[in-house]
This record gives structure tokens, C-alpha cells and sequence, in this order.
């Protein structure tokens, strides 16, 4: 099968039983989905809420329409939809939703400390985000989605969507600068 074939012809595809357009659909979609669900439910539930959403296209296929919604963000909504499922039945977020940060590693020990702590705040302020705003954050920053897209996967307007930003943006501010990590403190051997 052609590889620029477009998603939206895909998902017609696989509509219509096509195995080898649903292959070519998971390949290229597959590790965008893992780390949405990974943030949200953390590596041991992101596997079966993945396979859940591609699951749902597989035999729902034939029910999209290109209404505005690309067959991507449709799929963000399924798994966003789902993660918000499993977070209401555990009654909490658990901490491995926080997103992942990266340093490099080839600095000094003292600047690791501080990107450490720094990274914990930042981590601690993401969890005390209310759930849409989180969302928001992710779909937007980590997803790299347009705020079309991420709007079309909240089922918000976009205005409602930027303003889920500007808030999330605002609190995480506000938590990161009455919560500076105190490196001053900290020995090194």
C-alpha cells in the first residue's frame, strides 16, 4: 500500500474490512497514542487503553466522517475519553501521569540536583492541574496537536480551549514561583 496514502482514505479503508490499511494506520499512529495514555495512566495501563482505542477503530471505522474531525484527533478523543474512564474508576490520578521530563546528562552533578528538583516541582504543580486543563496542556505541548485539533479531541470550542491553556499556564506559574526548590541547601560529595 501506497505510504502516502492519507489517514482519511485509510480510515475509509479500514471501514470497509481493510487489514493492511488498518496495519498501515496503527504503524503510524501507535506512538502517539502510548504516550497520551502513558501520561494520563502511567506505562501499566497506557498498553490496554491503546489497544482499547485501536480496537474502537477497527470496528468503528465506518462510522467517521470527515465532519471536522481528522481521523488523529478522532483517536485522541477515543483514548482521551477512555483515560478520563479509568482515572473516574481508580477515584484519583495516580503520580505516574505526571509527564516526563528530560535532562541532559551531560551536565554537572550540581546542575542534575537542581534540574531534579526542579522537575519534581514541575511534575507536582502538573498533578494539582484540574483534569481539562491537564488535558489541555498535554494535547497542546507534549502532543504538538494545532489548538483546532485539540479542541475537536475535548469536544470544546477553540476560545474554550485556549482559555483551558491560558489557565493551566497561569496556575502552573503561580505553583512554580510560591514553590521554588530550595538548592541552596543541598551538600555535594
Amino acid at each position: 500500500m501506497d505510504i502516502n496514502v492519507s489517514d482519511e482514505q485509510l480510515v475509509a479503508l479500514i471501514g470497509n474490512g481493510d487489514q493492511h490499511a488498518f496495519n498501515q494506520f496503527l504503524t503510524r499512529h501507535i506512538k502517539k497514542m502510548m504516550s497520551f495514555a502513558t501520561r494520563y495512566t502511567g506505562k501499566q495501563h497506557a498498553e490496554d487503553i491503546t489497544q482499547e482505542v485501536f480496537t474502537r477503530l477497527w470496528t468503528h471505522a465506518h462510522q467517521w466522517k470527515d465532519q471536522g474531525l481528522s481521523p488523529s484527533s478522532w483517536l485522541y478523543r477515543i483514548s482521551y475519553n477512555l483515560c478520563i474512564d479509568h482515572i473516574r474508576k481508580q477515584h484519583h490520578i495516580s503520580g505516574d501521569n505526571v509527564v516526563e521530563l528530560h535532562t541532559a546528562h551531560h551536565e554537572e552533578p550540581e546542575q542534575q540536583v537542581i534540574q531534579s528538583a526542579e522537575q519534581v516541582e514541575v511534575q507536582r504543580a502538573l498533578k494539582s492541574l484540574p483534569e481539562r486543563q491537564y488535558t489541555a496542556l498535554i494535547l497542546c505541548t507534549w502532543q504538538e496537536l494545532s489548538n483546532k485539533d485539540a479542541a475537536n479531541c475535548m469536544d470544546v470550542s477553540v476560545d474554550a480551549l485556549e482559555s483551558l491553556l491560558s489557565r493551566a499556564r497561569r496556575s502552573l506559574k503561580k505553583h512554580l514561583l510560591q514553590h521554588k526548590p530550595d538548592t541552596k541547601d543541598v551538600t555535594y560529595e
